[in-house]
């Protein structure tokens, strides 16, 4: 099929072709940025206005974006058995609150792009921050990274002293893991574990404080998160940031790809030292519940966002304890945003 694609025009494929779903069509053919190109929808007896069509079912809709060569797809509103909960909620319960685990989707929504056709509204899932929220976040890096490497590095010297008298093996521990885009870097740590302790294993997760390949020092190391202050280097280097996703090895990335959706959306954005999977999460909290965390620091975070979260990591290193039941008790303004954005935590 040859299409014939006009400069600066937006080709349009939209999922549903119910009442909302048509006004929004008109809406959008008002504005000569976009062409809507037809509709997906199950119920193919179903009528649209001219010139649109139906052009296949939801099973067909990435085929679809491949022959028509789609530029953007827009999901409309389908009542849903929440969406429904919610009314009946609403109406007979007022005084009861409902909260939603988000989809990996719902994660990714961002209010602040908000753009409505005709009594449409529309809401574009979270892409590259904007150039300001870069440097800004780039420049917070570089000066908190420097301070706090110039200022640890005499407690560095003297843990690196330490380790060599403890047990064999080097002082540092590097490690390849997956950055911003897929691209691949070596993290740097104070080794913590016995040298090679993977020889005979091969990659596998830790499991924290009952790790048996933690050395007595190491134990000490990783609790107190000591071991994570020669990666404030890689922060300079512009491999990690401050705050993020913390990054995983191309191995295990490989399998969450294959087997998660959305996860490769983690890498939209610079990995961190700490992040909201680490404070709000537990160790051991499953790598699809870390995503959502992940998902929602991907499409809301801002500097105000880095320094909550930063200060939780100091509560957590302190008191030993993080987790989601303490979410609430520190989340204030910019917290409270993610929970609003996120349809509730």
């Amino acid at each position: 099929m040859t299409i014939n694609k006009q400069h600066g025009v937006k080709r349009v494929l939209i999922i549903g072709a119910g009442k909302v779903a048509q006004q929004l069509a008109a809406g959008l053919a008002l504005d000569a940025r976009y062409h809507v190109v037809g509709f997906v929808d199950d119920q193919y007896e179903q009528k649209v206005p001219s010139p649109w069509t139906i052009l296949g079912s939801r099973h067909d809709t990435l085929q679809i974006v491949h022959d028509h060569s789609i530029d953007e797809v827009i999901v409309t509103y389908a009542p849903t058995w929440q969406q429904h909960l919610a009314e009946r909620l609403e109406k007979g319960y007022p005084g009861v609150n409902l909260r939603i685990v988000p989809s990996s989707l719902d994660a990714l929504l961002r209010l602040d792009r908000i753009e409505s056709f005709g009594d449409i509204a529309t809401v574009q899932l979270a892409r590259a921050s904007t150039k300001i929220t870069q440097v800004v976040k780039r420049t917070f890096d570089v000066l908190v990274a420097s301070a706090l490497l110039a200022g640890s590095m005499p407690l560095l010297i003297l843990i690196g002293v330490l380790i060599k008298l403890t047990s064999p093996g080097p002082v540092l521990f590097s490690q390849q893991r997956v950055g911003r885009y897929g691209k691949t870097f070596n993290v740097h740590k104070l080794r913590t574990m016995v040298h090679n302790a993977e020889g005979k294993t091969g990659p596998i997760l830790s499991t924290g404080k009952t790790d048996a390949r933690l050395t007595k020092l190491g134990y000490w190391l990783w609790l107190f998160r000591i071991d994570e202050i020669p990666q404030l280097w890689n922060v300079l280097c512009r491999e990690m940031s401050l705050v993020g996703p913390r990054p995983e090895r191309p191995y295990f990335v490989q399998q969450f790809n294959s087997q998660i959706p959305n996860y490769a959306q983690r890498h939209e954005v610079r990995p961190g030292i700490t992040g909201l999977a680490q404070v709000y999460g537990g160790y051991h909290t499953d790598v699809r519940d870390k995503l959502r965390f992940d998902l929602i620091y991907v499409a809301q975070h801002s500097l105000w966002l880095d320094l909550c979260i930063l200060v939780k990591t100091l509560g957590v290193i302190v008191t030993k304890k993080g987790g989601a039941s303490s979410y609430y008790s520190v989340t204030k303004q910019d917290i409270q945003t993610i929970e609003q954005k996120s349809h509730y935590f």
